[in-house]
């Protein structure tokens, strides 16, 4: 077809079919919100706890001096700090149930696959955490050391759970 044909030829909006999301996509996704909102409900003392006298341990490992200050606040090297909900990866373990959760195979199958996950999860945040906390030490800005790195750590969370997807995006057109 010829430049000037392309010109001339009529172009039917009606004749496009854009491709609509499935039905289970949205319907994941606002379980995705629902999850975390509950999880912000709780103050998860235990689990902040833990994390950080995690990385007070991973830190004295790397040389770096430290004490708890607190159940959740920490100082590493003079400097305190404190490990909020965020700071313990629960948002992103809870958040992941939905889209983790396959509803071809049992309770007992999804619940051993997202433990193994949350268990991942879990050491890739102190993983990160830490390299925040070296970074730092070595001058570069907490928030590009936290944050960024933050990032991240999401953005590989992200691609995981979307290789892992059991669901359908796109529906039928």
């Amino acid at each position: 077809m010829s430049a000037q044909s392309l010109l001339h030829a009529k172009l039917d909006l009606a004749d496009i079919r854009l491709p609509r999301l499935s039905r289970e996509f949205p319907f994941r996704a606002s379980l995705v919100a629902l999850f975390v909102l509950v999880t912000y409900q709780f103050p998860w003392h235990w689990l902040r706890f833990v994390t950080s006298a995690a990385i007070l341990r991973i830190s004295a490992s790397l040389g770096m001096t430290g004490a708890r200050v607190s159940f959740d606040t920490i100082r590493i090297q003079g400097q305190l700090f404190r490990v909020v909900i965020a700071c313990t990866f629960v948002d992103v373990v809870m958040g992941s149930i939905p889209l983790l959760w396959d509803v071809r195979k049992s309770l007992q199958r999804n619940a051993s696959r997202f433990l193994a996950v949350a268990v991942i999860f879990f050491g890739l945040n102190l993983v990160r955490l830490e390299i925040a906390q070296v970074l730092y030490f070595h001058g570069v800005p907490w928030t590009f050391a936290d944050e960024v790195l933050g990032g991240f750590a999401y953005f590989a969370v992200w691609l995981f759970l979307w290789r892992q997807r059991t669901w359908r995006v796109l529906g039928e057109v």
